[in-house]
């Protein structure tokens, strides 16, 4: 959705828009909106009975300022948050219950933010009793879709065995070194058995050893 900020010299276009939405004549509605609250930052200062004068029984009025006061509330709303990411033990407890019982293979997502709080969990492959096909696209998909600083992935292992096969380790390392360049580090990885869980980070596999900053500035010939 295309997103517009508000200013005194487009606030009367961008109200007008909505009307039309409403299904509200647009020059006669905007003239009086504004007659009433002058402005749309007016509004928040605006007595119960000055709106109910504004609307007069039109039910399209009353749905524009509830609009305009969702909006408002949107802007000011805290970004949900799943929980907070203090250990890998925490995180191998939680995922315990939640993974070791599963009839097939799963890899889970989990998207943290600068202080390690989890902003998403998503489930990126089922797969089958032995394998589940997995690329870093769709990891780092989610990851850059939901301003990631930082990723955890999950998975478990149906045969109970909590042991990283060889494939397991190839695509951590190769999901790490996608994860560095694209500045979102893989802090933690997790293969889930019945028993058990590896932390690749309790292994000191992960995260990968800071190097120098790769980013390059733009040269012009």
């Amino acid at each position: 959705m295309r997103q517009e900020q508000v200013t005194s010299q487009n606030e009367r276009q961008l109200l007008g828009r909505v009307m039309r939405y409403l299904g509200l004549v647009e020059t006669s509605e905007v003239e009086r909106f504004f007659r009433y609250f002058h402005s749309l930052a007016n509004l928040r200062y605006a007595s119960r009975q000055q709106c109910q004068q504004y609307v007069a029984g039109l039910s399209q009025r009353r749905a524009l300022l509830t609009a305009i006061d969702l909006g408002r509330w949107v802007q000011r709303a805290p970004r949900p948050l799943l929980g907070e990411v203090l250990a890998s033990g925490q995180m191998g407890q939680l995922l315990m219950a939640d993974l070791r019982y599963l009839p097939q293979e799963r890899v889970d997502v989990f998207v943290l933010d600068a202080k390690h709080r989890i902003l998403e969990r998503q489930t990126v492959f089922q797969g089958t009793l032995t394998s589940c096909p997995v690329h870093p696209r769709e990891i780092f998909q989610v990851a850059v879709r939901c301003g990631a600083a930082g990723v955890i992935i999950a998975h478990n292992h149906p045969s109970g065995s909590a042991e990283p096969s060889p494939n397991d380790l190839a695509f951590m390392h190769r999901l790490a070194e996608c994860g560095e360049l694209m500045g979102i580090p893989v802090l933690d990885g997790f293969v889930v058995g019945l028993k058990a869980y590896f932390s690749f980070r309790e292994a000191g596999i992960l995260p990968l050893p800071i190097t120098s900053n790769k980013t390059e500035r733009l040269k012009s010939d």
